[in-house]
């Protein structure tokens, strides 16, 4: 039997510190393990926490005291957690069929259930001198447990932000690539063609946020019908959506109304038409009333779309709040195409106040000219 290749960790690891701040302001302590494939699940978690040890230099230290997730990269994009030996067992099964076996680990501190425990603080504080050895300029200032325990979890993670990232997750799932050689790791594969069309996290941000509005305007199987999908092979580049569709049907449908309004034909010899009719008066130009707009979308149907900008450059671009920033940034927006989906009663829902959905209806308008 030929021997098996052994199998290389890259260690991510977060302290009970670092855990308290934002995502994108945390600092992790990286680390890396060459190991056998044939080492028991025990033996693993004792190189885990000698690492967790030299990394985040706990007071105190148990396995239990963190969180582990793993990946693999182009195999299993989604974490799985390592809490066991069939946790374990499952990931030696994967990373046997790569040639050089990976496997990403991710180590999160948890934070301990007494509160009262001075250890747990000064343990919190030896990992936090740890943390910003070399930096102490962007040290955090310590807060009181008040503050930490009256922190709204809403500040961190929003409803709707955790269902159209659940959607994201799913639909990478669905659409990861397996075929060799091909240059994306995810793929859309028409049912009635072979031809690989490759997804990013554009695709993805657009589709989940479509999906989650309504499943009629996409789902699993289908995407949404929007610019960034019209090179699929074999969609028609015509096709309406189901919700303009709809619009259509029913302005055509009230149009059919106003005409059954019975209609009565008189006829007037032009020459006494010429009686009343005032001499060197200038006809006046007739204009259509305005159309009446649909005050739920920030942006109209039918409106063109402007340059694909982040969420950060349609901020910048239109001068709009960072308060606007931080909550559709909560909320996982992440371009300009999001926003596009975006209803009035959902900004309410996000806690926007009148004069900042009037700032977003303006900015659209400008960014769709």
């Amino acid at each position: 039997e030929p021997k098996k290749s052994a199998i290389t960790y890259y260690l991510t690891m977060y302290s009970i510190t670092q855990m308290q701040k934002p995502d994108k302001q945390r600092k992790s302590i990286n680390a890396f393990l060459v190991l056998s494939p044939e080492l028991e699940f025990d033996t693993i978690k004792a190189q885990i926490l000698e690492k967790i040890s030299e990394g985040l230099k706990p007071k105190m230290i148990a396995f239990e005291h963190y969180s582990v997730a793993w990946t693999i990269p182009r195999t299993q994009a989604s974490s799985m957690p390592l809490c066991s030996p069939s946790d374990y067992q499952f990931l030696l099964d994967l990373a046997s069929k790569q040639k050089t076996p990976s496997v990403n680990l991710v180590i999160k501190a948890r934070p301990l259930k007494n509160k009262n425990n001075e250890d747990s603080d000064e343990s919190r504080d030896s990992e936090s001198e740890n943390a910003n050895t070399g930096d102490e300029d962007d040290r955090p200032k310590k807060k009181s447990k008040a503050e930490v325990i009256g922190k709204p979890k809403s500040m961190i993670e929003t409803v709707l932000n955790t269902k159209i990232n659940s959607k994201i997750q799913l639909l990478q799932n669905r659409w990861m690539c397996s075929k060799p050689g091909c240059s994306s790791d995810h793929c859309f594969v028409h049912p009635e063609h072979s031809e690989h069309f490759p997804l990013g996290h554009d695709h993805f941000a657009v589709w989940a946020a479509a999906w989650n509005k309504d499943d009629s305007l996409a789902n699993m199987e289908s995407p949404p019908n929007h610019h960034k999908f019209n090179m699929i092979p074999g969609r028609q580049l015509n096709e309406l959506s189901p919700l303009l569709q709809r619009r259509l049907a029913n302005r055509n449908q009230s149009t059919a109304s106003n005409s059954a309004a019975p209609v009565f034909n008189f006829n007037i010899p032009p020459e006494l038409l010429n009686v009343f009719r005032p001499t060197n008066v200038q006809p006046t130009e007739e204009h259509a009333p305005p159309t009446m707009q649909d005050q739920h979308y920030l942006l109209q149907p039918g409106s063109r779309h402007g340059p694909d900008l982040s969420l950060d450059g349609f901020c910048a671009s239109y001068n709009l709040s960072d308060g606007i920033r931080t909550r559709l940034h909560e909320n996982g927006y992440t371009s300009a195409e999001t926003l596009t989906f975006i209803v009035v009663p959902e900004l309410r829902e996000m806690g926007f106040k009148f004069g900042e959905i009037a700032a977003m209806k303006a900015a659209m308008k400008h960014w769709s000219q």
